[in-house]
């Protein structure tokens, strides 16, 4: 379960630093969609939507610069 649940926050980050995220409620559902059920239950905390949030917003204003 542990390994699963890594691999799901992961997979989160992976999406967040692509620079083609908005937030986290737009990670929550590509995730949902490719099959990760637990999505809604592992980011469910402040912290967890807050990081993804601010990783997405970095990899954006990253993406027009460059």
């Amino acid at each position: 379960m542990w390994k699963r649940n890594l691999e799901v926050y992961e997979a989160a980050v992976r999406l967040a630093t692509s620079g083609k995220m908005r937030g986290w409620e737009s990670i929550r559902e590509k995730l949902v969609q490719k099959g990760y059920r637990r999505v809604p239950d592992l980011l469910q905390g402040d912290k967890i939507r807050t990081v993804l949030d601010i990783c997405c917003k970095a990899a954006r204003d990253k993406k027009t610069e460059g």
